[in-house]
């Protein structure tokens, strides 16, 4: 029964009209081909449709031009067999254009100039069909623009030979005899932002100049000489010894006929009080200022003399300092003092340096009247000194070592003072038992001698002899 149903089921589908079971769908329409044949009102399975491309369009490489109905009611897949044919590139001299795709079918471009040029024409267009071949359908061109004449100047002239001028190009002036030219002598043509020619300026001018002849005082030229002076010409100063510029040392003549910047002034060098030392002093009146190259002569001071190679003269520097040489005078000299039985106690002997005598006595060094180097007393002499004993006197008494001495309560003895010495317990004294204070050289007092020491005694050492022995056994 089931099997019946299937059968009549079929036969229901077969009788619908208008499609067959395994028929294609209507042809598929494009924009770029139509069919090669006239159209059929259905396709069985298997059939195959040839196109061709319509006007404006070729063959794409590597396609084929042709569709398929195939199982399940359906066209086979080929798109874009056909391709809209190109315009190609237009020519555009001094321009060039832009375009979003290609140059193909239906494509659409915008047009630019190059800087100098304007658009005459339509600003863009289109890839269009005619006589089933494909153009663009305008292509404008680039115009170069144009400047007016050039504005005209008196009393000189336009030297250019060109009578009409476009972009780019440059005007010329040059000046009648006895003018000078002011600004530049060139100027070109250009354009504002409405692509209209202008020129970059204005035109120059044409002027008689003249500067006066420049002239500085305490200054002079080092270049620019001459006795007329017209547009800008040029003229360098430098000053005289002694002076500073102040200003610009270059000048220029300007076209109101006056110098740029104004002329300097070269103003004198002023050097301070002369300097002091402590050497030397000034050979004549001192100043508060001095002007520059001013040489001053210096003296040595008395004690002192002028120092080999070395100039006493000081000199006031353009740069308002004094210049001298370094100590250009120089300590004098004693000769060496000599003393019998003693000797000189400094460093040198140079003027002004005080000499100590172990007697004691000194002298120092000073300069006579020819100002020569001389101590200023005869070197004293050396005795020895007998006078009376009770004006000796000694010292601290000297220390021993394991014990003490009565003289502890002063620190200068009379001569003949008498110092006793004890000794710590386990000590004794040996040598002698005490000191006194006797007249030395040169009315020194001095103790005598020997010196009490204090030794280990003999009763001591046999006393720990026996403790010595036990420790000695115990270690055993």
């Amino acid at each position: 029964m089931a099997m019946g149903r299937l059968r009549w089921l079929c036969a229901v589908l077969l009788a619908l009209p208008g499609l067959a079971w395994g028929d294609c769908p209507p042809l598929p329409r494009f924009a770029f081909a139509e069919p090669t044949k006239p159209l059929k009102d259905s396709y069985a399975e298997g059939d195959r449709v040839r196109y061709r491309c319509r006007p404006g369009y070729t063959m794409a490489a590597g396609k084929f031009p042709e569709i398929v109905c195939e199982a399940g009611s359906r066209w086979s897949e080929n798109p874009d067999f056909c391709i809209g044919k190109s315009c190609g590139q237009p020519e555009i001299p001094n321009g060039n254009f832009e375009y979003s795709t290609d140059l193909r079918f239906g494509a659409t471009i915008a047009f630019t100039c190059n800087e100098g040029y304007r658009l005459v024409g339509a600003l863009s267009s289109q890839c269009v069909l005619k006589d089933n071949e494909v153009y663009w359908s305008e292509i404008p061109h680039c115009d170069i623009i144009p400047c007016p004449p050039p504005p005209g100047i008196e009393n000189g002239k336009i030297t250019s030979g060109d009578t009409d001028f476009v972009f780019g190009m440059v005007a010329t002036y040059s000046c009648d005899k006895n003018f000078a030219l002011i600004g530049d002598d060139t100027i070109h043509c250009t354009m504002d932002d409405n692509l209209e020619g202008k020129w970059s300026g204005p035109a120059p001018e044409c002027k008689v100049v003249r500067c006066e002849n420049p002239e500085v005082k305490n200054g002079r030229k080092v270049s620019g000489f001459g006795t007329e002076y017209t547009y800008k010409n040029t003229v360098t100063f430098e000053c005289d010894p002694g002076h500073v510029l102040k200003g610009s040392s270059v000048v220029t003549c300007e076209a109101d006929s006056t110098w740029n910047p104004p002329l300097p002034t070269c103003d004198p060098v002023y050097c301070g009080p002369a300097p002091r030392f402590p050497f030397a002093e000034l050979s004549g009146a001192a100043g508060d200022r001095y002007p520059a190259e001013t040489k001053l002569t210096y003296r040595c001071k008395p004690g002192y003399v002028a120092a080999e190679g070395k100039s006493s003269v000081v000199t006031c520097q353009v740069d308002s300092t004094w210049s001298a040489d370094v100590d250009f005078c120089i300590r004098q000299q004693c000769p060496p003092p000599r003393i019998e039985n003693g000797y000189v106690t400094a460093d040198n002997f140079l003027f002004e340096t005080v000499v100590t005598f172990t007697c004691p006595a000194s002298i120092h060094c000073v300069v006579d009247q020819q100002q020569h180097g001389v101590w200023s007393k005869p070197t004293p002499e050396c005795k020895r000194d007998d006078g009376p004993v009770e004006h000796v006197l000694c010292g601290k008494p000297p220390t021993i070592d394991n014990g003490v001495h009565n003289g502890t309560q002063g620190t200068t003895f009379l001569h003949g003072s008498v110092v006793v010495y004890k000794c710590r317990d386990g000590f004794t004294l040996a040598r002698a038992t005490s000191i006194h204070c006797m007249a030395g050289d040169q009315a020194r007092g001095v103790w005598s001698t020997p010196t009490p020491e204090c030794r280990a005694s003999y009763l001591a050492l046999v006393g720990i002899f026996p403790l010595l022995l036990a420790m000695l056994v115990m270690n055993i």
